[in-house]
């Protein structure tokens, strides 16, 4: 029972002393790249929105660029989206502070546009940073954008959504964006199904399930047909 106490002490120190390291790490990079001029994005901006959440998240949620309320506050998804996404996480079971939320492009585009490619070029090395840090073993992208940045896709959500791929050691899924739901309230069933999804894979702790899609055969697929191509420069 001693030598059982003492393991679980140990994992303990271990998982306090890792959460430390990382949001330090977290916060080292927030400081250096809070004031970046990389882009025209800088010049409009109110509040660079990094992102938050767990520095030690299983799971990670992201979208594509601030909106409004998000570049007013400097915090992700707190508009009408955002509380979506949180009453879809209090269906499983779980609350914000439990996972880590993020964008591409950490500056609001004006008028909510997309994402231009360029931006997308010149913000994605810190997204994959956060990722690197945060080492999430699942991912959800939300929408078109972020789906095809971390799958390296042209293909569209609609032909994506709730499956499930494994690229190196990490599983991704795709789900729609929780502002398509405000839009197309129909959808709304099928995202609470895909978070449904997302709770059997955080049950089993990020371990791949039988019906896994294979990630080198979605990239050796032809990608350039008329209606992925029209779907790609789109938020659904």
């Amino acid at each position: 029972m001693d030598k059982q106490i003492l393991y679980a002490a140990e994992r303990f120190q271990e998982y306090v002393m890792e959460d430390y390291d990382k949001r330090e790490k977290l916060k080292e990079f927030y400081l250096k790249i809070k004031n970046c001029e990389e882009c025209e994005l800088s010049r409009s901006r109110t509040r660079f929105v990094f992102g938050s959440g767990n520095a030690c998240a299983l799971v990670m949620f992201v979208g594509e660029a601030p909106g409004k309320n998000e570049d007013l506050q400097g915090l992700p998804f707190v508009g009408q989206a955002g509380k979506l996404l949180d009453e879809l996480l209090n269906s499983i079971g779980f609350d914000r502070s439990e996972v880590f939320i993020a964008n591409i492009l950490k500056c609001r585009p004006p008028g909510n546009r997309d994402p231009r490619i360029e931006e997308i070029n010149i913000c994605k090395g810190y997204l994959l940073e956060q990722i690197k840090i945060i080492d999430p073993k699942i991912i959800c992208t939300l929408g078109k954008f972020s789906t095809q940045l971390l799958l390296n896709t042209d293909k569209g959500i609609n032909t994506l959504r709730g499956k499930v791929f494994k690229v190196d050691s990490r599983i991704i899924m795709p789900i729609n964006h929780p502002a398509a739901v405000l839009y197309t309230p129909s959808r709304m069933e099928i995202l609470k199904q895909d978070f449904k999804k997302i709770k059997r894979l955080i049950d089993s702790d990020g371990e791949m399930p039988a019906c896994e899609e294979d990630v080198l055969t979605l990239e050796s697929e032809t990608t350039g047909d008329e209606q992925n191509k029209d779907e790609q420069l789109g938020l659904f």
